[in-house]
Order: C-alpha cells, then sequence, then structure tokens
C-alpha cells in the first residue's frame, strides 16, 4: 500500500510539473499574438489577462516547492522513528506511525493537486472579460440614452399639447381683446378699416 501511495505521490508531483511546463509553454508562444492584439480598441484586457496566467502558471512550481518541503519534513521524521523502530527491535512493522505516512501520502497527492487553485489565490488569473465589459456599457449608454429622449420629447410634447389646449381655449377671448384694443384706443384702425370696407 505504501508503495502504491508512493508512487501516486511522485505521479502527482510529475503531472503538475509537466503541465506546467505545457501552459508555460504555450503561453509564450502566444505571448507575441496577445501584445498585438492588445493595440486594438476593447482588446486591452488581453495583456493583463495572459500576464495574471503566465505568472499564475509560473507560480505554481515554487508554492508545489513549499508544499513538498512540508510533506518531505513530516516524511523525514516518520522515516526518523522507523529507523529508531529497526534499531531497537531489529526490524520494523506497521504502527501508527505507518498509518499516519500512508494518510501524509494521501495529503501529499490531493495537495499536488491542489497548487493551481492555490496560486490562484496569489494572482487571480480568471478575470471578466473586457470586450463583454465594453458590449455591455456601450449598450447600456445607448439604453440610456434612448430613455433620456424619449422622456424629454414625451415631455416637451406634454407642454406643447397643454400651451395648444391652452391657445384653443382662450381664443376667442383673446381674439375679441386683440379686436377691441385695435379699435378702442386709436392705434393701428388698419383692420378695423378694411373690415368696414374703407
Amino acid at each position: 500500500m505504501s508503495e502504491i501511495l508512493q508512487v501516486l505521490y511522485a505521479a502527482a508531483i510529475l503531472c503538475i510539473n509537466t503541465i506546467r511546463t505545457f501552459y508555460l509553454i504555450v503561453l509564450a508562444i502566444l505571448g507575441p499574438l496577445v501584445f498585438g492584439f492588445a493595440v486594438f480598441d476593447g482588446l486591452q484586457h488581453t495583456l493583463t489577462q495572459w500576464l495574471a496566467r503566465y505568472i499564475n502558471i509560473f507560480l505554481w512550481l515554487p508554492i508545489a516547492n513549499i508544499f513538498g518541503s512540508i510533506i518531505g519534513k513530516v516524511q523525514q521524521e516518520m522515516i526518523r522513528l522507523d529507523i529508531s523502530q529497526i534499531q531497537s527491535a531489529g526490524d520494523t512493522f506497521f504502527s501508527p506511525t505507518d498509518t499516519a505516512y500512508l494518510i501524509f501520502l494521501c495529503i501529499g497527492i490531493v495537495g499536488y493537486f491542489s497548487v493551481p487553485s492555490v496560486a490562484n489565490y496569489v494572482i487571480h488569473a480568471h478575470g471578466g472579460n473586457g470586450l463583454l465589459n465594453r458590449v455591455t456599457n456601450v449598450s447600456g449608454a445607448v439604453l440610456n440614452t434612448t430613455v433620456n429622449s424619449t422622456l424629454n420629447a414625451a415631455g416637451v410634447l406634454g407642454e406643447r399639447s397643454e400651451q395648444a389646449r391652452g391657445n384653443i381655449r382662450y381664443a376667442p377671448a383673446d381674439f375679441m381683446e386683440g379686436w377691441n384694443s385695435a379699435g378702442s384706443n386709436g392705434g393701428n384702425k388698419h383692420q378695423a378699416d378694411k373690415l368696414s370696407g374703407k
């Protein structure tokens, strides 16, 4: 059982390092394209996301080394206990210490596969899509402009209709007032003379 777990532990280390190397090679190949795309409007976010992903994946190895040194220290102490068993009894035997050793190997396997998520705590590489944010902002601005224009047009239409209602309602009185003022104060009597036939 111990040998199987040790093989799986070594396979987890190798798997994380191989995947890390593959990702770094792909990111290095895509780097010049990302620099080129970052020039265009709406794609500036690609450079920061590429850099964040590169640093994130680059940190896998140091984080794995820190985790490996912690697990290695625990394994070293357990091997020291096994050596003391051999020195005192002449042979090693299965004990609670060996059970703890197997448990720590399982923890090591799970821990190595959790290295990418730990690196994601250090550098968060999965931000929002900048182009999608730009489209959302533009569509929101267009919607706000449309709503404001509609409200303004409705307000102007309301004012005009109120003014037209007032004009229709007070038109006869205004007409009579104008007619009377033109004829009574001796001012411009052109309209009165025209109606009277002069």
